[in-house]
């Protein structure tokens, strides 16, 4: 009677001890600031890391990454750039533009994970357009913000998602 007191005790406490999700939402943001005195386009990208492993491994990287930790994987970085490469572009004044990583890091609270990418030599915008197909491939609720920049004035805000993988900008 002990035994099954007990068992009944513990399944009512179970659901109120289950781990919760880390979060209910798949969201990225990213902006994308063109510096004229510098000739250079600068990107900041903002993701939940588990997200972004998790959506890295569904397209064939190791289940290991542990990006931005001291126990990274040594082809983290490649491997990054490689999935950023073909889930984020920028057609720059109708031509492609080359963003190289210039760095990442992992926050505080080990969820939040930033990505710094960079082109440089370019002109001034006339029209921009946007293919951003982040984390799509695994999570089909995600959404991908981009807010475009001209100098300090805000351009667009272009909100993309499994459905709508394109934005564009003009001036």
């Amino acid at each position: 009677m002990y035994l099954i007191s007990l068992l009944l005790f513990l399944s009512n406490l179970a659901p109120a001890t289950a781990p919760l999700p880390v979060h209910e939402y798949h969201i990225s943001k990213t902006n994308v600031r063109y510096v004229a005195e510098r000739e250079q386009v600068q990107i900041e990208m903002h993701l939940f890391v588990e997200d972004l492993e998790k959506d890295m491994v569904t397209l064939g990287a190791p289940g290991n990454l542990e990006l931005g930790t001291e126990i990274q994987h040594a082809d983290a970085e490649r491997l990054l750039t490689n999935y950023l490469a073909n889930h984020f572009r920028l057609n720059w004044n109708g031509e492609p533009l080359p963003l190289a990583v210039i760095g990442y890091e992992l926050e505080d609270d080990l969820h939040g994970f930033w990505v710094y990418l960079a082109a440089t030599d370019v002109a001034a915008p006339t029209t921009i357009d946007v293919t951003a197909t982040l984390l799509t491939e695994t999570f089909a609720d995600q959404k991908n913000i981009v807010k475009i920049y001209n100098g300090e004035k805000r351009g667009a805000t272009l909100l993309m998602s499994k459905q709508r993988t394109t934005g564009s900008y003009g001036q």
